[in-house]
């Protein structure tokens, strides 16, 4: 290999690195700008944190006999926690009214019948904005209530589905 091609290939290779580097940085600076330590005084983003149930609507969103819950992280911009059938995690975004779920989250891929884990983890990623009612935390989108969460687990009705 020539000289030339080798500086060449060094060269790009050097520089798909520091890509890659900073490309992780202004991502990681992202989630810290949207959750600033100030914005962690005030009270919508501090309540946000901690674990929270789902306050199920239908019979079919405890199928599985597990009701979804998701533990939000403030500080690090991060969430844990399970649909229903499936563990998941990610990050997000919240300001104190504000909140978005990263499109690039992890699941586990287990099978649950009578469940529609695919409806849940759609709205889950539409969701653009809180707000805090009756002790309910209210996930929204377009100012539509997608998801009423309690920090107090609810017992899952029986449905007769496997």
């Amino acid at each position: 290999m020539s000289a030339k091609l080798k500086s060449f290939v060094l060269t790009a290779l050097l520089f798909a690195f520091v890509s890659m580097a900073s490309g992780q940085q202004a991502q990681t600076d992202s989630v810290k700008s949207a959750t600033p330590a100030t914005a962690t005084k005030k009270p919508g983003l501090t309540a946000l944190k901690g674990k929270w149930f789902l306050l199920p609507a239908l019979d079919s969103d405890t199928a599985t006999g597990r009701v979804p819950e998701i533990t939000l992280d403030i500080t690090k911009g991060t969430f844990t926690g399970n649909t229903g059938c499936n563990r998941m995690s990610g990050t997000f975004l919240a300001t104190d009214s504000t909140l978005s779920f990263s499109d690039k989250m992890v699941t586990t891929r287990m099978y649950c019948a009578g469940y529609n884990e695919s409806a849940f983890l759609q709205n889950l990623l539409r969701v653009d904005s809180y707000k805090f009612k009756k002790g309910w935390l209210v996930f929204m989108v377009e100012g539509i209530e997608v998801f009423r969460w309690t920090r107090k687990q609810a017992v899952p009705k029986k449905t007769g589905k496997a």
